[in-house]
């Protein structure tokens, strides 16, 4: 799914039980993620998130049993979440970082990967 760059908020309940999102792009310029907004989205595998984020409600990714990598386009100490379990945080670095951790950036081809 490719989100509309003027969006500014991610409604409470928008992709629940959507079981056929894999993964998704939350665009820059989200402020907001309501309360179970990718609630039982059992397919989810990742997500990345951007750094402009500054309110999220409750329970946004309950059950996102399978959502194993969250690309945050923050760093580490701008993040506070509550992810499930499973899933791994990695933070955006333009260039390779020098100390070892959970970090990530885009490829030539604009793919989040992980450095």
């Amino acid at each position: 799914i490719k989100l509309p760059d003027s969006l500014t908020s991610i409604g409470g309940g928008a992709f629940e039980y959507c079981v056929s999102l894999k993964s998704i792009e939350i665009p820059d310029g989200v402020t907001s993620i309501g309360s179970y907004a990718f609630s039982e989205c059992t397919s989810l595998t990742s997500v990345v998130i951007p750094d402009s984020i500054t309110y999220k409600e409750y329970f946004s990714f309950d059950g996102c049993s399978n959502l194993k990598e969250v690309y945050y386009k923050g760093n580490e100490a701008d993040w506070s979440d509550d992810l499930p379990s499973n899933a791994t945080i990695y933070y955006y670095s333009v260039n390779e970082p020098s100390r070892s951790g959970n970090y990530w950036h885009y490829d030539s081809n604009g793919n989040a990967v992980i450095w």
